[in-house]
């Protein structure tokens, strides 16, 4: 019976996918096709064969297991069942297969033997075991990011279209929050101060064009009515399966405010060294109208172009007043904003043109522009074009030319300031910019460090370029932006 019912069954038997064997009650191989034969690696004749004792040790547990299995279904009056278990070859692989068992009976309906199919699992228990671990690693990973977050002293806050969706404790302490729940779906508008929001929404349009985001400074609004300023940078992640914004960000407010009074010290000294020659010019034009006056008082003429000229004196002075108070106020806060360089540097000019004339020295402004707009500061930036003129005029002790060019490229402003005067030695060049170092028979050497730190916060740079008893450049680059649409 047992010959009749494999051999009916030979073909798909010999052909199946999965390996299959049929084995006696008592444990033994009757019969295996060629999917168990290339799984466990023996020649068929091998299984059958009782003389082996290779094969006897190799499977004799295997064996004893199924044995018992099918026990256990016939003592349950069932024909059928499976079960999970690994079987070391004699190479020293280790296989994981499912043992699916089935009773064959014989014509009386007694058990006769057991079709058995291995269903090799292997593969599928190493992948569910690599990615077992690599889900351990990953949370591993991401229990130690958040663990770094948690500790980290810098503020990080992450943010989804511009919503806060965490904040680390370094960040509750910047804002002065007492829990997350204070913070959670606020907007970055309402963090940022109105003062900004022109820098934020740019930043929000170029990472738009081109996906970077530079560093950035920011005004904050605290929770409890307090401002600081912030500096720091932006990373674009996937945040619970959708973009998201990571902002690390640590408190200059301290350094800001440091940075400020020694601006204001500059400006009031700046202010002392051209009042001198301020008076001076502002006394010519007076002389001018005076005698214009007196002139008018007796002549019986008309007097028209006598007036055209004393307003024309009193606008002048007007301008250089102006101009030297804007150096002298105090700046409670500096806001950055869309403008034009081109009329700052005329300004500049105008104002410096007072004391250049007193040293026999000629201020050329060469521009084919009529307009450069950039992010910044008027104040700020008129002290930076202000500390340049000054230290070329410093520099220029027989006279000579100051040349100030305007150029630009697609992402870039240039201006630079050309002198004629004594120039500085490359390791001259190198230690410009460090507190108290200066080149100056009298100075602090804070001016040029003040210009440095304000070109830094307007995300430009300074280049010098100099050489010995020939002159020095001084080239200011800033990032260029586009006329904005709401000025005319």
């Amino acid at each position: 019976m047992l010959r009749d019912h494999v051999r009916s069954s030979d073909p798909a038997f010999q052909h199946a996918v999965h390996g299959m064997a049929v084995i006696s009650l008592d444990g033994t191989f009757l019969k295996i096709n060629t999917a168990l034969h290339d799984l466990l690696g023996y020649p068929q004749h091998e299984f059958i064969s009782a003389a082996s004792p290779d094969l006897d040790h190799a499977y004799r547990e295997m064996l004893s297991d199924i044995q018992t299995y099918g026990e256990s279904l016939q003592s349950q009056h069932l024909t059928n069942g499976k079960f999970e278990r690994q079987i070391g070859l004699v190479s020293g692989r280790k296989l994981q297969v499912i043992i699916h068992l089935a009773i064959i009976p014989n014509e009386d309906h007694d058990p006769d033997h057991y079709l058995v199919q291995f269903e090799d699992r292997t593969r599928l228990a190493e992948l569910e075991t690599k990615m077992n671990a690599t889900e351990t690693m990953l949370l591993d990973i991401q229990t130690s990011y958040w663990q770094m977050l948690e500790k980290m002293p810098l503020a990080v806050l992450i943010t989804k279209k511009g919503v806060v969706q965490y904040v680390n404790p370094a960040a509750l302490r910047l804002i002065h929050a007492k829990d997350q729940s204070e913070v959670y779906g606020l907007v970055t508008d309402t963090i940022v101060d109105a003062s900004f929001h022109y820098t934020l929404t740019n930043r929000r349009r170029v990472y738009a064009t081109d996906q970077s985001l530079d560093a950035v400074s920011y005004l904050i609004n605290c929770l409890d009515g307090q401002q600081k300023f912030v500096e720091g940078f932006t990373l674009v992640i996937t945040y619970e399966g959708e973009p998201a914004a990571v902002g690390v960000f640590k408190d200059i407010t301290d350094q800001r405010q440091k940075e400020e009074h020694m601006m204001q010290s500059e400006k009031l000294t700046m202010a002392g060294q051209l009042a001198a020659g301020i008076a001076h010019e502002i006394r010519n034009p007076l002389t001018s109208i005076n005698g214009f006056m007196k002139l008018m008082r007796s002549s019986n003429r008309n007097t028209d172009y006598y007036y055209d000229i004393i307003e024309s004196e009193l606008k002048r002075i007007e301008l250089i007043v102006n101009e030297l108070l804007v150096l002298s106020k105090p700046q409670a806060k500096h806001v950055s904003k869309p403008v034009n360089v081109l009329p700052i540097l005329d300004q500049v000019i105008t104002l410096m043109k007072v004391q250049s004339a007193l040293k026999d020295i000629e201020i050329v402004f060469d521009t084919d522009d009529t307009s450069l707009w950039i992010i910044g500061e008027i104040n700020q930036l008129k002290q930076v074009f202000i500390n340049l003129l000054k230290n070329g005029m410093d520099a220029m002790e027989a006279g000579g030319t100051i040349t100030v060019t305007t150029y630009s490229n697609e992402q870039e402003v240039l201006i630079s300031v050309r002198d004629e005067g004594s120039g500085m030695t490359a390791e001259q060049v190198q230690r410009l910019g460090q507190p108290f170092y200066t080149t100056k028979e009298t100075g602090t050497g804070l001016g040029f460090m003040i210009t440095q730190n304000i070109i830094h916060n307007h995300r430009g740079s300074i280049q010098i370029e100099s050489t010995p008893n020939q002159g020095t450049i001084f080239t200011v680059k800033l990032p260029k932006i586009k006329k904005p649409e709401d000025i005319e």
